[in-house]
């Protein structure tokens, strides 16, 4: 089961099969809908493979996607319309390969 992690009107879930994160925000009915077109939030990169985990901060305002594949963790400012904005990537813990990088918590 992908981890997801919600943010305000907003969820986010992981795809740890390509590496992404899909937005989703809640309608005027309660529903979900994707952020944009293809919901996607967070395309793969290089340093960020393996997205096993997400949290958001108390605030809703920072989204952190833990990597375990390259041992990683991405931060991302929440914007208003739930768009994200990588603003770091956190590296030098273990890979999941090497020891199980495995949870993440943001406060």
């Amino acid at each position: 089961m992908p981890a997801g992690a919600g943010g305000g009107d907003f969820y986010f879930r992981g795809n740890t099969g390509n590496s992404t994160v899909t937005g989703y925000r809640t309608d005027r009915q309660g529903k979900l809908a994707h952020t944009d077109r293809v919901g996607i939030a967070a395309p793969p990169s290089a340093r960020s493979q393996g997205v096993i985990d997400l949290a958001v901060t108390k605030d809703q305002g920072c989204r952190y996607v833990q990597n375990a594949t390259s041992g990683t963790v991405d931060g991302f400012r929440i914007g208003r319309n739930g768009s994200p904005t990588k603003v770091t990537t956190l590296t030098g813990p273990p890979s999941f390969a090497e020891s199980g990088m495995e949870g993440i918590v943001a406060v």
